[in-house]
């Protein structure tokens, strides 16, 4: 045998090779797409390069309770709030406990800059809640939480 029939020999087993390999993805596809209605949720989930898919139901995650303490007109004023860290990826925010050092630094930050005054005002609480989940997605902004932290809710906010 020469080396021109062996390199010939060679090519077609590797151009046979390719369109079998085709050929049975092909199949597989079609298969599960007529076996399954929800096949190509699993297909594009298989193929897929992004992280896993949500889960439909969020899950709440409730956080330490913080007393802060603000400025006020004549006297010093505490703010005690109870946050809930919602998600949908309730696995990876389990150890979020570990970090309420980094949660009470920010917020601690957050607050300094605030007066009583300020957070008596009507419509607060929404504008203050937004601002509050900002301040935590920057401070988890180097941490796996903050990709997955869809809102933080107040549970309870008391202002003395």
């Amino acid at each position: 045998m020469t080396k021109k029939q062996l390199s010939v020999i060679i090519a077609v087993m590797i151009l046979v090779s390719i369109i079998i390999s085709a050929a049975t993805f092909t199949g597989a596809v079609l298969y599960m797409k007529n076996s399954d209605p929800n096949a190509t949720d699993s297909m594009s989930q298989m193929f897929s390069f992004n992280s896993e898919p949500k889960p439909a139901q969020p899950s709440f995650h409730q956080l330490e309770k913080l007393v802060l303490s603000v400025k006020g007109q004549r006297q010093t004023h505490f703010v005690m709030l109870e946050l809930a860290v919602e998600t949908r990826f309730p696995e990876e925010i389990q150890e979020i406990d570990n970090y309420m050092p980094v949660v009470r630094n920010s917020l601690l930050k957050l607050f300094s800059n605030k007066t009583y005054e300020q957070l008596q005002q009507e419509r607060t609480i929404d504008s203050l809640q937004e601002e509050v989940k900002n301040t935590l997605l920057d401070a988890f902004a180097d941490t796996q939480f903050a990709k997955h932290i869809d809102d933080v809710l107040f549970t309870k906010y008391v202002i003395q």
